[in-house]
């Protein structure tokens, strides 16, 4: 029995050698999946982070836009304001330029329905042979305005 006692001596410090390398592997495996962690965290943080600069961009774009947009209504207040409704037509209006004094046949007019919208959209004329009428056109949709003479 003394003679197996070397052996098992050896065995056991083999068994503990091995022991020891299980406890590295075992703690590198923690450190592993500790910096697996650590850099997930990192991946959240800079997603996260992404995500803030887009959200941050589409609001400073946002206010751009709403900037211009003032700007724009601004400007427009005050061409609104070298403009006048006038009747065109018996029960037939556009907006007419208030300096235009002479006929409003060669007025320069805009769509009411358009210009009350904040739109600029010029009245184009035309001819209806039938019936011998003259016709105001909207290029943004709106009704045509149809009449037999200006006032």
């Amino acid at each position: 029995m003394i003679e197996h006692l070397p052996q098992a001596l050896s065995s056991l410090s083999l068994a503990l050698k091995i022991g020891k390398s299980l406890v590295d592997i075992r703690d590198s495996t923690k450190l592993q999946e500790a910096v697996i962690k650590f850099n997930s965290s990192i991946i959240d943080a800079q997603s996260e982070i992404m995500a803030s600069q887009n959200v941050q961009s589409a609001l400073s774009q946002r206010v751009s836009e709403l900037e211009q947009e003032c700007m724009r209504l601004k400007n427009w207040e005050a061409e609104r304001n070298s403009y006048t409704r006038r009747e065109i037509s018996p029960g037939v209006f556009a907006y007419v330029e208030n300096t235009c004094m002479g006929e409003l046949e060669s007025a320069h007019k805009y769509c009411c329905n358009c210009f009350d919208n904040y739109h600029k959209s010029t009245l184009q004329q035309f001819n209806i042979e039938i019936g011998r009428k003259i016709g105001l056109s909207c290029h943004r949709g709106c009704p045509d305005l149809v009449f037999r003479h200006y006032l």
